[in-house]
């Protein structure tokens, strides 16, 4: 090969070897910024999927986790949207997103009663409380270290409130009960199906 041949081919190559750099740092720039977007600025309405819908799914709470947009999911942030005094539309986006962050995180939910908690410092969590059960409600939810209840005011229908504050390090959450339209024991509905709460799991509050 004579040495114009090898220069040309070396060009080549060297001119071949930038390019799949440039493109290969196009992807590792483009992947990181893609992963960044926050699901808090996402536009989320019926037929979407993804890592934001499960996101918001269990945050609601009272929902399958499954990461798809359906009728019962937009049945229930249309709820979530008129009790909590927002635009009715079936649709998450912002506003919805930071109403949601002000709760926090989906505990439990038994008979239309939805508890929520956030972290809103490295010792203390504020719970709340979301009734769309049809009538006046009461609950307990009930913590397994301790067996002491967090009690919850007395809640009108159609009603999300701040309830109070726990002090605490981590807990396994035990169980939920909830009393609709009148208190005692034949009234109580309970589920054990609730989640723990910790610094690690909860979001920070809004």
């Amino acid at each position: 090969m004579s040495a114009t041949s090898r220069h040309r081919a070396l060009t080549a190559s060297a001119t071949a070897l930038t390019v799949v750099a440039s493109t290969f740092a196009f992807v590792a720039a483009s992947a990181p910024s893609a992963q960044a977007a926050s699901c808090s600025s996402t536009y989320l309405s019926y037929g979407s999927r993804g890592t934001c819908v499960k996101l918001l799914q269990k945050n609601l709470g009272g929902l399958s986790v499954d990461g798809v947009y359906g009728s019962g999911t937009r049945s229930r942030v249309r709820s979530f949207q008129d009790d909590a005094n927002i635009g009715v539309d079936g649709r998450v986006g912002p506003q919805t997103w930071r109403k949601l962050a002000t709760y926090g995180k989906a505990l439990g939910w038994k008979a239309g009663v939805t508890v929520y908690m956030c972290k809103e410092s490295s010792t203390a969590f504020r719970f709340s409380a979301w009734n769309n059960s049809g009538d006046n409600a009461n609950w307990n939810f009930y913590v397994s270290q301790s067996n002491w209840p967090i009690e919850g005011d007395a809640l009108a229908d159609d009603r999300i409130e701040a309830q109070g504050k726990v002090y605490a390090g981590a807990y396994n959450s035990e169980k939920l009960v909830v009393w609709v339209g009148r208190y005692g024991r034949d009234n109580a509905q309970t589920t054990t199906n609730v989640r723990s709460f910790s610094r690690n799991t909860l979001p920070a509050c809004a």
